[in-house]
């Protein structure tokens, strides 16, 4: 009987060791910094849809992580000059709504059809999963690339379809709070 005693006031000092961490842990405060992000994104259109084929994403400063970039519909009433994306990691979801902050540049090559463009972008965090429930922050930022033209009937480059493949970059610096 006596065994089974100190085996039990074990296993109870053990419990009270590990309900005393998850409390503090789950006290901790937000955390708050600057922080940058730079990414990239493959996207196919040759079935006439819009498809990423690959994406990456890497932040550094208050959270240093590497992920991918979700794209996600607009909401009903989201302006044309706004876009949603998903920032996936291990630790959590970023919820992001970027909008345009002016105009862009856009030059075409007429003869190979290929295209580069530049859009300056300011990206708010709206929220998250996991590690990011609650988050919020904003960059200042752009998103830039090259992709290349369908071509019409008569050979010109169809500017009113998708392209047929498209190469972008994404950066951004501003602060992060989770």
């Amino acid at each position: 009987m006596e065994l089974r005693a100190r085996v039990s006031s074990s296993g109870l000092l053990a419990l009270g060791v590990v309900l005393v961490m998850a409390a503090s842990s789950a006290g901790l405060p937000p955390t708050s910094g600057s922080e940058r992000f730079d990414g990239g994104l493959v996207v196919s259109s040759a079935s006439g849809k819009r498809m990423v084929t690959g994406s990456v994403i890497a932040m550094s400063g208050v959270f240093n992580g590497v992920g991918r970039i979700h794209e996600r519909p607009n909401k009903p009433g989201d302006s044309a000059k706004m876009s949603r994306d998903d920032l996936v990691f291990a630790a959590g979801t970023l919820h992001i709504v970027n909008v345009d902050r002016g105009p862009g540049t856009l030059a075409v090559n007429r003869r190979t059809c290929t295209a580069t463009f530049k859009v300056p972008k300011t990206t708010t965090v709206d929220g998250g999963t996991g590690r990011f429930a609650g988050a919020t922050g904003s960059f200042v930022g752009a998103v830039s690339g090259s992709g290349v033209a369908r071509r019409k009937a008569d050979g010109s480059c169809d500017q009113q379809h998708l392209p047929l493949i498209e190469i972008a970059t994404v950066t951004g610096a501003g602060t992060l709070r989770f």
